[in-house]
């Protein structure tokens, strides 16, 4: 790779993580504040009740996996779970824009940002290894054995 692409990649990737990490932390940040809010999602889109302890759980486990998105820390794994916790409320969403006969209901356009989003996850975890501006790019530049060119410096 030329050495402007070399700086490109890692850049973009960045600038996309850092948006995604966002996105996701809000959310997470919005289950310890707003516990009621929490449960009342849960109980209308998932149809699930939630105890106010599982929204603070949720909340609790979204916001380390936000924060491990952010810092690009453990990448499989944090951009893993970012993408299952997204893909989750894209299969959820479905229902928001089709009534029971397929046909799309009127004023539920919001719901369709949920797919770039979710490509934003997908792509974001298939390209994790070029995304070196993280925790683990540091750690793992730390550890790389010195090259030809730094032995002669």
């Amino acid at each position: 790779m030329s050495p402007e692409l070399d700086n490109r990649v890692p850049a973009a990737l960045l600038i996309l993580r850092f948006f995604l990490g966002t996105f996701l932390l809000q959310w997470s940040i919005e289950k310890l504040i707003l516990p009621g809010a929490t449960a009342r999602i849960a109980s209308n889109f998932y149809g699930v009740t939630l105890p106010v302890g599982g929204s603070y759980a949720l909340g609790v486990g979204e916001l380390i996996v936000s924060l491990a998105l952010l810092l690009g820390f453990y990448r499989t794994i944090s951009y893993g779970l970012s993408l299952l916790i997204h893909t989750v409320t894209v299969v959820v969403s479905w229902r928001q824009l089709f009534d029971p006969w397929g046909l799309a209901k009127v004023g539920n356009h919001l719901w369709i940002s949920t797919w770039p989003t979710w490509g934003g996850f997908a792509a974001l975890f298939l390209m994790r290894e070029w995304d070196t501006w993280t925790v683990d790019g540091w750690r793992q530049s730390a550890s790389a054995p010195p090259t030809d060119q730094a032995m002669r410096l």
